[in-house]
């Protein structure tokens, strides 16, 4: 257990209890804070004396460099090597439309930038900080709040707060992502909140379109685009600017196209508002009294996962609005697996989170999400009680009025849709074993009734369950396949029956679908061989 200075005063906070205002006098992160008599303050650390530019980057980086002989991507699961060895004050690419590139005006106020982190890269966590700094008027940034939820090292929160306008929470135990925002929202002092990741890069001008909006119209809560940081190299690379946050009934993020008739509305101007039934949820905007107004986040949500569901709901519900502003740019590092333990493991995990939100928000339409994730009906998912009231307070609409006028791509299923089927295998049938988003595949003997079972193979040769498809990570023979989002842009989804419809061979490897490594790896792909029992498959209707 990591050891906290014994000189910086320390007193916990129950998550029940409500926050108090936060001192913000203490001279150095040594110097000891008032403690009021309830005992419930975070421990905060306030130095302020020191620019962002004249902070020493290279000694606090140096202390946690990767070590000759030690794995890069092992502590955040991206390359931190590359990471370390990316300038701080590096110049990205201005993936902004032409149109977007002018003289914003500055009449806005000023916003508290709130980053929540947890053993985050030292390199990646400054260099978010300093694009803020650098990539924002300074008279726009009220203060950026820094979150450390209960990282093994103190000090990676604690020399930060020397630079002037940062000031840094640290947890006296693991809270999770929805909780220490919570605490981050309630400790800022400006009148809006942006909150962003900690392994972000701010665009040219990225904050004047989000203050321009919110200022509008406090209800709105405005993302910009997020551009993508490679995790191997680092390389700034542009984001798509016609996509929306959306999802299938198995409540997964995912991004869609934005419609025909929408994109026929922006061909006037293309940096209008994109109006999105979901947020990634790592970046966004929002005016501070309407976040309280709204009920900030479900406090009762652990770790990470379905918070930008339930929030997206919520606004939509309760008399809000959810906008992409295309003219706003921000990098992010998305990472493919989680960097830190989840208790009782992510999936269980993500899968609470996720019914809490159906089970306040949805209605009767949870039942479809309960349908395409059977499994989700055995998780505990806790007291929703002070939620279901919060609804009734704010008059929030019910599903329907989000599924008709939010979101009415999201099909209803009903017996018009494809009939799903099994795909067998003597007396066993692929199955996702309950497993969701970037989880492996195997068999298990055949029940003839659909659930972790229930397949579709479509036309393009996606084999979907649910939204999710059977993905080949690699092109390598023996690789473990995994359930990734379906998308009709990712060719590595494609999987064409051959042999008379007994095989189903990658559509562009000699790589077929095997279960010869089931019961250790799941399904694999291995070199195709005509006559393998093991890749052997049959596409029968449910029911059939």
């Amino acid at each position: 257990m990591p050891r906290e200075n014994s000189n910086v005063n320390i007193v916990q906070m129950s998550q029940k209890d409500e926050q108090i205002p936060y001192s913000y006098g203490a001279e150095s992160p040594n110097s000891k804070l008032s403690t009021p008599k309830n005992g419930k303050q975070k421990l905060l650390y306030n130095d302020g004396k020191v620019s962002w530019e004249q902070f020493d980057a290279m000694r606090y980086i140096s202390a946690k460099i990767v070590r000759p002989g030690e794995d890069g991507f092992a502590r955040n699961q991206f390359n931190q090597v590359s990471s370390d060895a990316t300038k701080i004050t590096r110049d990205v690419p201005d993936t902004r439309h032409p149109q977007c590139k002018k003289t914003w005006p500055r009449n806005f106020t000023a916003t508290s930038v709130i980053i929540t982190f947890h053993n985050e890269a030292r390199s990646a966590l400054l260099r978010t900080i300093v694009s803020v700094f650098r990539k924002s008027a300074a008279e726009l940034i009220h203060e950026i709040i820094l979150v450390d939820d209960y990282s093994e090292d103190p000090s990676d929160g604690q020399e930060l707060a020397k630079i002037r306008k940062v000031k840094v929470i640290r947890n006296n135990k693991r809270e999770g992502l929805m909780r220490s925002r919570v605490y981050g929202a309630d400790a800022a002092t400006g009148r809006i909140l942006t909150f962003l990741d900690s392994h972000c890069e701010c665009n040219e001008n990225w904050i004047e379109p989000l203050l321009q909006r919110v200022t509008e119209d406090k209800t709105r809560v405005v993302s910009p685009i997020i551009d993508v940081i490679n995790t191997d190299n680092f390389e700034y690379v542009a984001a798509a600017s016609d996509i929306k946050g959306g999802f299938d009934w198995n409540l997964i993020f995912k991004w869609d196209y934005m419609s025909p008739s929408e994109k026929a509305r922006r061909t006037s101007d293309e940096t209008w508002p994109i109006r999105t039934p979901l947020i990634a949820g790592g970046l966004f905007m929002i005016d501070k009294s309407w976040f309280n107004h709204l009920g900030k986040y479900d406090t009762n949500m652990n770790i990470w996962g379905g918070e930008n569901l339930e929030i997206s709901f919520r606004v939509w519900l309760c008399h809000g609005s959810l906008e992409i502003i295309p003219c706003s740019r921000v990098g992010h590092v998305f990472r493919k697996h989680h960097p830190y333990t989840f208790p009782g493991g992510s999936g269980a995990v993500f899968a609470r989170n996720t019914r809490r939100a159906a089970e306040v928000w949805m209605g009767k339409y949870k039942q479809y999400y309960y349908n395409a994730v059977p499994s989700s009906k055995y998780i505990a998912y806790g007291d929703i009680t002070e939620r279901i009231e919060l609804k009734k307070r704010l008059h929030c609409k019910p599903f329907k009025w989000y599924l008709i006028n939010v979101y009415p791509e999201l099909k209803i299923p009903g017996q018009h849709d494809p009939t799903p089927g099994m795909l067998k295998q003597g007396k066993m049938c692929m199955d996702t074993l309950a497993h969701t988003l970037g989880g492996s595949i195997s068999i298990y003997f055949c029940h003839n009734t659909g659930g972790n079972q229930g397949w579709m193979y479509t036309e393009s040769g996606h084999i979907n369950h649910f939204g999710l498809c059977v993905t080949l990570p690699h092109n390598i023979t023996s690789t473990e396949l995994s359930l990734t989002v379906c998308s009709n842009a990712n060719p590595f989804q494609r999987w064409d029956h051959i042999n008379k419809g007994s095989m189903l061979k990658h559509h562009m490897y000699n790589l077929c679908i095997d279960s010869k490594d089931h019961r250790n790896r799941g399904l694999i792909a291995s070199q195709c061989e005509p006559g393998s029992r093991t890749q052997v498959w049959k596409y029968i209707l449910t029911g059939s």
